[in-house]
């Protein structure tokens, strides 16, 4: 039965009912912006950290997070400009 949580991400709070301590819409956002970067990688794959946040206006620290839980891998795991 789902049951009431916040979201790590947006702090709002919403029906439990997946194993993701996110809601939806997190969820949605999450992966628009992992498709994004996959996608610049594609046409850029020696981009550092630093320069796909800033091209796509993409936080470091959620770039940070999908490398850290194996969803992406860069060549440059430094954060620093080309």
């Amino acid at each position: 039965m789902p049951e009431p949580r916040k979201c790590k991400q947006c702090n709002r709070t919403f029906l439990y009912t997946t194993n993701d301590d996110l809601c939806f819409s997190c969820i949605q956002k999450n992966d628009m912006e992992f498709k994004k970067i996959r996608n610049f990688l594609k046409e850029h794959p020696r981009a550092s950290i630093g320069t796909v946040s800033t091209m796509l206006d993409i936080s470091v620290a959620t770039i940070q997070k999908l490398i850290d839980d194996g969803r992406l891998e860069m060549a440059d795991k430094l954060i620093a400009d080309d």
